[in-house]
């Protein structure tokens, strides 16, 4: 009894001072909301419709929710190779528009691209294409998420040959 007397008072007193330091009160319902920001740093390959031309790099995005389920972000992705004698660098700026399904933890969706690819052994042009991911939210704003991409020129070779972008990440809403 008199462990619970010198208790709870410690108790009132530790949650008292976690509200005025005006940490956010825990909900249990993860994932963005309307207004949210959302910044994501992956580690990301690209391979060509043959899958004989592997690429590997970095991509970062910040996004911003529009709603709970609509997301607009821009893309930059870093990629190298080296296929034997030469090293190649290049990247890839892109606007994404996405659809997100809100399920909780696991929040899959949908997402279409839009921008340019530059760098070595490649055409500069202009990209588009669809794009699947799924994210799962290890808490209300930080989640793990993979995804996977087709873009095609828009000039070149317009919707006859491909890339396939690909990422496993982490990600933070704010």
């Amino acid at each position: 009894m008199k462990n619970l007397v010198f208790a709870l008072p410690v108790i009132a007193l530790s949650t008292t001072a976690m509200a005025e330091s005006g940490m956010p009160p825990y909900t249990l319902d993860p994932g963005p909301h309307a207004g949210n920001w959302e910044a994501t740093l992956t580690g990301t390959g690209r391979s060509d419709d043959d899958l004989d031309s592997n690429f590997m790099g970095v991509t970062g995005s910040i996004g911003y929710y529009f709603s709970k389920n609509i997301l607009v972000s821009f893309k930059q992705r870093l990629l190298y190779t080296d296929p034997g004698d030469n090293s190649f660098f290049n990247g890839a700026s892109v606007f994404q528009a996405a659809y997100q399904w809100d399920l909780a933890k696991w929040q899959p969706y949908v997402g279409f691209n839009l921008g340019g690819q530059y760098g070595a052994q490649l055409t500069d042009d202009g990209v588009f294409g669809p794009e699947v991911g799924l994210k799962y939210f290890v808490n209300e704003s930080t989640f793990l998420f993979g995804n996977i991409a087709y873009e095609t020129s828009i000039i070149d070779d317009c919707c006859t040959e491909g890339t396939f972008p690909y990422s496993l990440g982490i990600g933070f809403d704010f």
